[in-house]
This record gives C-alpha cells, sequence and structure tokens, in this order.
C-alpha cells in the first residue's frame, strides 16, 4: 500500500525491536479514512470525542493531528483531567461542543453512539462523518464506521493510520499512543499480548520511558483533593450483594465515577457499577476483574442490554463499560447489581 507520501508501507504489521504494531483489521477501509482526512483538508475536518474526554480519546486526537496536522480537535460536554494532563504536555486543547457545522467532515473517535458526542444525539446539523472506534459495533451510527474491537485502545488505530500515511513514529506519537493503552488496559491489567509488543514497539522506536510518560498522564491528578474525596464517599456508601465467593457493589458520586469504580475493586468487589447524576443525566461506570471475565462475562454486552431496557444508550469493553442517559440512578444502578448478581449465580450454578 501507497501512501501520501509515495512510500510503501506492510498491510501485515510493523515489526519494531522486540514488538510489533499489529495489522489494521481492514486496510483498504482504513485508507479510505485516511484519504478522506487528505481530500477534505480545505473544508475543516473536527475530530470529535465522547464526553468528560479521557486520555485514549485525547491520544487518538492527538495522534491523528500529528499524521494531519490541519484538523481540529474537540470534545462533547468536558474533557478529564488526565486527558488535559495530555494535551497541556504537546500545547494542545480540545474544543467543547464545537459548532458541527463549522466544519466539511467530523471524525468521530472512541465514541460507540450519538449520545456520547451530541445533546440528545442530535447529529441533525452535522455534516458528513465517519467513525473511528475499538468499542463493540452495536449499530448506532449511521456513517460510515471503522470499528476494531479487538484493538484494546483506540490510539491504536489512530497509530496505523499515521504509519499508512507515511508519518514516522516519534516521541510525540509513542508518549500519546502508550497513554492511551495504559488508560484503557487499566495500566495493564487487562492488557493483551499485542498490547504489550505494542508498547515495546513505541518505546523501543523513540527516546522516552514508562516514567515520563506516567508523570506526564498523571500529573498532579494522584493528590487531586476532589477525587480523593469521591474515592472515600462511593467506599462509605457501597452497597454490595454476595454471590457465591463473589462481590457485586454499587455506589454513587458526585464526579470521577470511573476511578472510585476501580478504588471499589480494589477495595474487594469483583464487579462494580458506580453512578453519577449530572442535571438531568445519569452516567455509570461499570468495571470487573479478569476472573469475571473468564467466567463468560461481557460488561460492554452487559451494559448495552441495561441501556435497551431503561431507555438509555450503554456499551464498551469486556472488563469497563459504562450508560449514559437518564432516568432514576438509584433505581438503574439497583437494576445493574441484581441482574449481575443474577447472572453470576446462575453461571456458577451451572459450573456446579
Amino acid at each position: 500500500m501507497t501512501d501520501s507520501r509515495g512510500n510503501t508501507h506492510p498491510v501485515a504489521g510493523w515489526k519494531i525491536g522486540a514488538g510489533s504494531v499489529p495489522p489494521p483489521m481492514n486496510p483498504t477501509l482504513l485508507w479510505s479514512f485516511i484519504k478522506d482526512l487528505i481530500d477534505n483538508r480545505e473544508g475543516g475536518i473536527l475530530v470529535l470525542t465522547h464526553h468528560n474526554a479521557d486520555i485514549d480519546a485525547a491520544a487518538t486526537a492527538l495522534v491523528i493531528k500529528k499524521a494531519f496536522p490541519w484538523v481540529e480537535l474537540g470534545a462533547h460536554k468536558s474533557v478529564s483531567h488526565g486527558a488535559k494532563n495530555l494535551l497541556d504536555n504537546f500545547g494542545e486543547e480540545m474544543i467543547v461542543d464545537p459548532p458541527a457545522e463549522k466544519y466539511s467532515m467530523i471524525f468521530v473517535a472512541d465514541s460507540s453512539s450519538p449520545l456520547q458526542v451530541a445533546y440528545d444525539g442530535d447529529l441533525s446539523k452535522w455534516p458528513p462523518y465517519k467513525v473511528i472506534d475499538h468499542h463493540e459495533d452495536h449499530g448506532h451510527w449511521r456513517g460510515e464506521r471503522y470499528v476494531d474491537s479487538s484493538a484494546s485502545s483506540c490510539v491504536q488505530i489512530a497509530v496505523q493510520m499515521a504509519l499508512m500515511s507515511g508519518c514516522p513514529l516519534d516521541d510525540d506519537i509513542a508518549v500519546c499512543a502508550v497513554s492511551g493503552v495504559i488508560s484503557d488496559t487499566g495500566k495493564f491489567r487487562f492488557a493483551k499480548d499485542v498490547d504489550l509488543a505494542f508498547v515495546s514497539a513505541l518505546l523501543y522506536s523513540t527516546n522516552v520511558s514508562m516514567e515520563e510518560i506516567l508523570g506526564i498522564i498523571e500529573g498532579d491528578n494522584y493528590f487531586d483533593i476532589s477525587k480523593k474525596i469521591a474515592q472515600l464517599k462511593a467506599l462509605r456508601r457501597v452497597k454490595y450483594t454476595k454471590v457465591k465467593d463473589q462481590v457485586v457493589a454499587s455506589s454513587t458520586v458526585s464526579s470521577f465515577e470511573a476511578s472510585s469504580a476501580r478504588v471499589l475493586l480494589v477495595a474487594g468487589a469483583d464487579v462494580v457499577f458506580v453512578g453519577a447524576r449530572k442535571g438531568n443525566n445519569i452516567r455509570i461506570s461499570s468495571r470487573a476483574k479478569p476472573h469475571i471475565l473468564n467466567m463468560g462475562i461481557h460488561l460492554g454486552k452487559f451494559m448495552e442490554e441495561i441501556g435497551q431496557e431503561t431507555g438509555n444508550q450503554g456499551g464498551g469493553h469486556d472488563g469497563a463499560a459504562g450508560l449514559n442517559g437518564k432516568g432514576g440512578l438509584n433505581e438503574v444502578l439497583a437494576l445493574c447489581a441484581r441482574r449481575m448478581s443474577n447472572l453470576i449465580r446462575d453461571l456458577v450454578n451451572n459450573e456446579d
């Protein structure tokens, strides 16, 4: 395959040192996305990520901008602390809720449904758009989409795009890409061999260290008093159910629901649901330990079913997923915990 600079690149992946960048799932489709990024540059292109954009979302957008510097970056509603740290390191920012009609094309990144990038999921004023994602494709999008659910992080797809376009790996791309992998694998807790090989290739080909990358994305967030208080409140408000040897827990916070969910896992729960209310909207983050996934449970599919039942939108990865929408927070949390407890009970009984 020949890139925009006339260089030929393999579609079987890139071997770098002891590691490798995996091959694109569909090189032809991904190349068509690259051509759109190049052909529509004069009209203005927006790379838009989900609400409270996380580190992987910011990393994906930054790598795309590195390869295609004419794009602008945006996020719906807000940008997370970790993502801000990463953006600040490169002197970049994400415009919150930029006017869609300003652009000739929008590339949605790391978002599994319209509700994650637009109020009430309303895309009526949008120009043509395309979706780049690594979550399970549940058919929420009408635009053309490139979805590789085998990728642990969306930034992996962005790196493939950069390499296919002829953009070399450098320190900036390495910092972004490794940050995205760290974020979406729970600091490698859920990492697969291909993720470790990917990180190895990035570190081998550049001059950055893991210590430097962690310093950038963690910044002073580790000492954030609001985050500490949210996590302590999650512990204080926790409700749990014991199912054989497994513990299903739920709690509520005002913010930092994802990090609070991770704290409850460390505290001893096996599956966690933590919710927060923002005005009329609710958000629920769910997390599970690896042995729960080995039972055949997929949180992304589970949260999608809960979303359909409650009139909301849910989805995500096998071990980390979420739900966004409206309704009674406590009622939806109780439904999540009850349904998960029943699911685990049935699986354990079948094993017996």
